[in-house]
């Protein structure tokens, strides 16, 4: 037996579906396009840099800094030597091996 749809039960059984599955689909997709691109291994890195609570971008004018006190024998670390006139001692270690 052959049924005869008509333009009501064809919007009824076919558009009402797929118009609920066109707006699940949005939905889904909505927060990827609102964010655009995103990075992808292998491509370089078009995003500029972030340095989050990085150094600051001006220098400390070296008339404000403190003064350190001066260092003798009995006060300095093992290992620490001063520098001429400057009362800073220097002991080898950190990430640059003299700090």
């Amino acid at each position: 037996m052959i049924v005869e749809l008509s333009g009501h039960s064809l919007l009824v059984f076919v558009g009402i579906p797929v118009l609920v599955v066109a707006v699940v689909a949005l939905l889904v997709f909505a927060s990827s396009i609102a964010h655009g691109p995103r990075y992808r291994p292998g491509l370089s890195w078009w995003a500029p840099p972030v340095w989050i609570n990085g150094p600051t971008a001006t220098k400390p004018d070296p008339a404000n800094l403190p003064e350190l006190p001066e260092l003798t024998s009995s006060s300095q670390a093992p290992g620490a030597t001063a520098t001429a006139g400057t009362g800073v001692a220097r002991t080898t270690g950190g990430a640059s091996a003299s700090w």
